[in-house]
């Protein structure tokens, strides 16, 4: 869910570095000297500072009391994150955290918001001494000497088993010692991080004891079995059902971090209170998902003639958020779980962050809206936001998910490898379009007319704030796969003329042409998915996966607007004040 990355490194000022790391690595280290106090605070200022306060009063005694531990369970996805992202990190953060002068204080800030020394919002470049220049592409999942080709080989002569191990979620590679060679081998999360996922465990267990929900009394105890046993597939199975009015998401979920191969899988949690009247509102585009499919601009063989069971929508209201989900750029929607059999036999639950939607929108896209649209910026609303966002979560569990390659079964995720991430959020983006686009069509005959307004003036906004949206995606980068697959939309569609670059740098929308650019595009990249097509995935992300000069000059003009915000969870704060030996963070200010 994350999108990260912004422009290239700005002018570095010099400071002493720190003392060399302990650990060993192959990575380059920082060849350029490092931000002083008053660059970093600028490149601190991007994250515009954001209070999410959230009513808890209409909770039962009960579940407040298991809300404080689940806020504390949460807390201890930063923790095994950290060590997730690079193996120097916890010493690195020790160091930082002993350094109370502004400019150490402004590093361990800065670090925190990453979970680690690469800027999210500057392709991932280094912003401390000592450390590699860039984010490492396998993070701390693998030997950092490890190539690809050494683990395709190694994988190679292991037993199917062990070959499903090696490549799943919940594994590191690591290197032994086999008879005086040094040899891979894949170690359990449950090893790995015991002492983390032995406390977390203990947590939700307690948190279960107290709570009064059912679906939500089985999910924690089953996903704190899970963190002991590493088989994650029952917990899935109970978060599918979890249907309280605490939303929890907590465990391994995303493989964003993982570039070399998009196998392993992340530790994050979200923290959420529902919203039972929007999320109501918004069920009702789920409840069409086989129609859209059975419509999507594929030939017939790959259209999925019987989707799995019904997508739930939660819209919540977010209290923590941490770990994976909370480093670089704020998570504003997430659509999991990611294994496939969990998803083919409960299909799979998209929640809707509102409240960090509600900041973004506020504080990023309409200052962007007014400088790159300004003869449309009248055009660009929430609503058209929010509901675009709702879509490309429900689009993640249309289009290819089971394919036949060659007589064998396999996935779009297994043969595009590295690729799928930027591709799969591309085809969300696009799909989410493309079914918005035929609901509004056939509004009447779907009864969606009080959800989603469909006369022209609604379709004109509907693509304007998208439009308006792509240029906060691009900001970030193409160090990740929401920016690289947006992208591959902005350079296709505007060949297509659905935009067009004013003398000015700002932008004019033609609607006829931007609706037909979505529908061709929306092929190419379901027919990618569908055939595992790897050569023409990496042929598309080449040509059209970069960011243009005539476009980088139109995004220099935004600077002075936030790239994005920082959220300050202050409701649990409040609830759950971090105990001494917790990370201690400086927090700045939200700005009046």
């Amino acid at each position: 869910m994350k999108i990260l990355a912004y422009s290239a490194l700005m002018v570095l000022i010099g400071v002493a570095p720190f003392p060399a790391r302990a650990e060993k690595s192959k990575a380059r280290k920082t060849g350029s000297p490092a931000p002083g106090l008053a660059q970093l605070q600028k490149m601190t200022a991007r994250l515009a500072p954001t209070t999410l306060r959230v009513d808890t009063s209409k909770l039962s005694l009960a579940d407040r009391q298991a809300l404080v531990k689940l806020i504390e369970a949460g807390r201890i996805m930063d923790e095994i994150f950290l060590v997730q992202y690079w193996s120097g990190n916890p010493a690195l953060y020790s160091r930082l955290r002993k350094d109370t002068t502004p400019l150490g204080k402004a590093r361990l800030q800065y670090f925190w918001i990453n979970k680690g020394p690469w800027s999210a919002l500057d392709n991932f470049r280094a912003f401390l001494p000592g450390v590699p220049t860039e984010k490492l592409k396998g993070a701390n999942f693998y030997p950092e000497d490890m190539t690809k080709e050494e683990f395709e080989t190694w994988v190679a002569s292991l037993s199917k088993d062990e070959q499903e191990r090696a490549k799943g979620f919940f594994t590191v590679i690591r290197r032994k010692n086999d008879s005086g060679a040094k040899t891979l081998v894949a170690v359990p999360y449950s090893e790995e991080y015991k002492d983390d996922l032995t406390r977390a465990a203990n947590l939700l267990k307690e948190a279960a004891s107290l709570a009064d929900n059912a679906s939500l009394q089985n999910f924690l105890n089953l996903r704190a079995d899970a963190f002991l046993s590493n088989d994650y597939y029952a917990s899935d199975l109970a978060w599918m059902d979890l249907d309280a009015p605490i939303d929890i998401t907590i465990g391994p979920y995303e493989t964003y971090s993982d570039e070399v191969f998009g196998y392993k899988a992340a530790f994050e949690s979200f923290l959420n209170l529902r919203d039972d009247e929007e999320s109501a509102k918004f069920s009702a585009l789920s409840a069409h998902l086989q129609e859209i499919e059975d419509n999507l601009p594929m030939d017939p063989q790959y259209r999925n003639p019987k989707l799995g069971a019904a997508a739930p929508i939660r819209v919540v209201n977010e209290i923590l958020c941490a770990g994976d989900g909370n480093h670089g750029v704020a998570t504003a929607a997430y659509n999991l779980p990611n294994d496939e059999r969990v998803v083919n036999q409960k299909g799979s639950k998209r929640v809707m962050l509102k409240n960090v939607q509600e900041a973004k929108f506020r504080s990023v896209l309409l200052p962007i809206a007014r400088r790159m649209l300004p003869m449309a910026a009248r055009d660009v609303n929430f609503e058209s936001f929010f509901t675009h966002i709702v879509a490309h979560e429900l689009m993640h569990g249309l289009g290819p998910h089971q394919i036949k390659l060659e007589g064998r079964d396999t996935t779009p995720r297994a043969e595009l490898k590295e690729l799928f991430s930027a591709i799969e959020e591309a085809k969300a983006d696009i799909t989410g379009l493309f079914a918005l686009q035929y609901m509004m069509d056939h509004a009447q005959t779907m009864k969606l007319s009080s959800v989603l307004p469909s006369d022209q003036a609604a379709q004109r906004q509907l693509y304007t704030t998208y439009l308006a949206s792509m240029f906060r995606t691009l900001r970030f980068g193409l160090n990740d796969a929401h920016g690289k697959g947006m992208a591959i939309q902005f350079n296709y569609l505007m060949d297509k003329g659905a935009f067009s670059q004013q003398a000015d740098q700002t932008f004019a929308l033609d609607l006829e042409r931007f609706k037909q650019g979505v529908r061709d595009l929306d092929h190419d990249l379901l027919i990618l998915e569908a055939q595992g097509d790897y050569a023409g995935a990496k042929k598309l992300q080449d040509e059209m996966g970069v960011v243009r000069p005539a476009l980088q000059k139109s995004i220099d003009r935004l600077q002075a607007i936030p790239t994005d915000i920082e959220p300050i969870f202050v409701t649990a704060d409040e609830l759950a004040p971090e105990r001494p030996q917790a990370p201690a963070v400086p927090v700045r200010k939200k700005k009046r």
